[in-house]
């Protein structure tokens, strides 16, 4: 039997079985049934999904561990490399790292597992859970899942693009305090024909250098995660209700620290916002690299670019983004 056939058997085979818990949640323009074979899965990975009535089901996702059900049939058998499969409607992803997973995903039926094997998982993946299966599920659409923040104000929505550490996290947690519509800090979900944007989580992770600033961001019980030195604090913002939502896109603002005292632009180019939203885009969600390519060369042309020194002072950043935003 083929590897592609082998998967859409076990996913057949998870589903013939009901699951103690049971949600649903829009991720980007998709509806999802998430099913959780215990309730610390559910705990571990509900927080970031934005809630739903149960609408339109898109993709139907299931969350196991090896105590509910034996996959190990499916690990490489170099099972400390990574692994990609994309065979006849099945699209697989094995992620070793230290706290390995196995996503899978039959297009087809429109199915989704995400397997754990040692009934655990990085903060990274609990923060944005099943994301490459989400990025599959847009193979054949104008949506690509990109890696930057995303906030909306009355003038539109601007697309915050750059690496880690850039200032993503805290120009985006900035305006969503000021009141702006919050779309993700990491990910989310654009639409490179349109350029609509929209919600994939409704997580943030937050550094301790910004907890004073974001206090009211920060609940009793949040989790606090230290992986290779860099603690963060895991974010539900489910709370902000309505105002987790999406917009169109007006500007594409890329962030960077140079020194000044209040937030200033510069004219940046298509070309660079290519730069700062393809590389983690591409690395992180596996599969397809020209076509994703191909998208974010559409989003970043799809609105003006500006470089955004976002200064020493956060919630400055608000009333200077809609300044900008308001003279395009």
């Amino acid at each position: 039997m083929k590897a592609s056939g082998l998967i859409r058997q076990e996913i057949a085979a998870i589903f013939a079985n009901p699951v103690p818990v049971e949600a649903h949640a829009r991720c980007g323009p998709f509806g999802l049934r998430l099913g959780f074979a215990s309730q610390d899965l559910a705990d571990m990975f509900l927080p970031a999904y934005i809630r739903s009535g149960p609408a339109t089901i898109d993709l139907d996702l299931r969350f196991i561990t090896a105590a509910h059900h034996d996959l190990s049939a499916l690990v490489p058998e170099a099972a400390e490399k990574p692994r990609l499969l994309i065979e006849d409607g099945i699209y697989s992803v094995w992620q070793p790292a230290v706290v390995p997973v196995l996503y899978a995903v039959d297009l087809t039926a429109r199915r989704g597992i995400a397997w754990l094997p040692k009934g655990e998982a990085p903060p990274w993946i609990r923060s944005r859970p099943a994301i490459s299966l989400i990025h599959a599920m847009m193979h054949d659409t104008p949506w690509c899942a990109v890696h930057g923040a995303a906030v909306g104000h009355d003038a539109g929505f601007t697309l915050l693009a750059g690496e880690g550490h850039s200032g993503k996290t805290t120009a985006a947690l900035a305006c969503t305090k000021a009141g702006w519509r919050y779309a993700g800090d990491d990910f989310v979900a654009v639409n490179s024909a349109t350029g609509q944007i929209e919600p994939l989580f409704c997580s943030a992770r937050l550094r301790p250098a910004l907890v004073e600033t974001f206090q009211s961001f920060i609940g009793e019980t949040t989790a606090v995660s230290d992986f290779n030195g860099e603690p963060r604090h895991e974010l539900s913002l489910a709370d902000l209700g309505d105002r987790i939502g999406g917009g169109k896109l007006r500007a594409t603002f890329i962030p960077r620290r140079r020194g000044a005292a209040t937030p200033e632009f510069a004219p940046a180019k298509q070309s660079d916002a290519f730069r700062a939203l393809l590389p983690t885009t591409a690395y992180e969600l596996p599969g397809w690299p020209n076509e994703i390519a191909a998208k974010v060369a559409k989003i970043a042309g799809l609105a003006p670019v500006f470089f955004a020194d976002t200064g020493t002072a956060p919630m400055q950043i608000p009333a200077a983004f809609a300044h900008q935003l308001e003279r395009l």
